[in-house]
């Protein structure tokens, strides 16, 4: 039987607690179950985007491929398959738009618990979804007192600030400016779509020694969020991904590499949590900086908990021969 879930049935599931759990738990036991993760597919061009993202996960006992599209203009489209790895058998396919927001927000709070960041006081720049995951996420997991969200649609960061304020009984306040979201915060999350060569949406000079930022927007070549002094800055780089692909997919990244910043003392998130790397005892900047692109072995644990979920509230809609075996004639 393979379950067909919507967007609004995943959301239902998928608390941030759970997710932030299981995403680490994932992460740390790929140093003995590794999961098969090959690099992901772009294809683009003529006003469309394809990128297909594969992973078998034998930790969890699944595999699947998350694929996110886009053309005419109209936004991109997640859908995720998810397989059995023991039977092949199609588990389940989902839409993946709000799982995608979640996993890069519990994924961004797994970073900051390595990296020892107690903020109490967090600034967002951005209004969509990935910022709502995010401050719903922290807002689960840490300790806040005070939010203040930006984006440059006034009407926009109004609507989000009022609504998880009623949401999460927290002062979410609206900023007038990105540097005032910045200004007396411990953390930044930067959730933008801002232009590779155009405006960007955080500037070193508004943030604070000692700040730590959670940059997740630029994940395209044309997307950038940081000036490249933010990233000199960083004491404490951390990636989710390959360097080689996070600078080769990402406008902020590349702008950095272009203006020749160096990538060797980049820290990955696996190897961190793994104990193959550790933090410096004495940083060399004043920032801790974690860049995220998102990975295929997010998206599946993600996945595989949604169905696991999904399963025990009865959700979904059941599709008993999607995807049958091939038999001999």
């Amino acid at each position: 039987m393979t379950l067909l879930l919507d967007d609004r049935s995943v959301s239902s599931v998928l608390d941030p607690a759970s997710l932030v759990e299981a995403i680490e738990r994932a992460i740390r036991l790929d140093a003995t179950v590794p999961a098969d993760v090959p690099a992901r597919l772009n294809l683009a061009g003529a006003g469309r985007f394809l990128r297909l993202m594969p992973a078998v996960v034998p930790q969890s006992g699944v595999m699947g491929l998350k694929t996110f599209f886009g053309g005419g203009g109209v936004g991109v489209r997640y859908l995720i398959v998810l397989a059995s790895v023991e039977t092949g058998e199609v588990l389940a396919a989902m839409d993946a738009c709000y799982l995608t927001a979640a996993r890069t927000a519990a994924t961004s709070a797994v970073a900051a618990r390595a990296l020892g960041v107690k903020a109490t006081r967090l600034g967002v720049l951005g209004s969509g979804l990935e910022a709502e995951t995010h401050l719903r996420t922290f807002a689960a997991v840490g300790d806040l007192d005070e939010v203040k969200v930006f984006s440059p649609n006034p009407a926009s960061r109004a609507r989000l600030a009022a609504r998880l304020r009623d949401e999460l009984g927290l002062p979410v306040v609206p900023a007038a400016t990105a540097a005032d979201a910045c200004a007396d915060v411990d953390h930044v999350i930067t959730a933008t779509n801002t232009g590779y060569g155009g405006p960007i949406a955080c500037e070193s000079g508004w943030l604070r020694p000692g700040l730590h930022i959670s940059a997740i927007g630029s994940t395209h070549r044309d997307l950038r969020e940081l000036d490249t002094d933010v990233f000199r800055r960083a004491g404490n780089l951390v990636f989710d991904a390959d360097p080689e692909q996070i600078a080769d997919e990402s406008g902020d990244i590349r702008e950095y590499v272009d203006e020749g910043g160096g990538l060797g003392g980049v820290v990955r998130l696996s190897d961190l949590l793994q104990g193959k790397a550790s933090l410096p005892e004495d940083p060399p900047g004043d920032l801790s900086v974690f860049k995220s692109v998102g990975t295929a072995l997010q998206d599946m644990v993600a996945a595989d908990l949604a169905y696991r979920r999904a399963i025990e509230a009865g959700l979904g809609t059941a599709w008993d021969d999607l995807a049958r075996p091939k038999t001999r004639r």
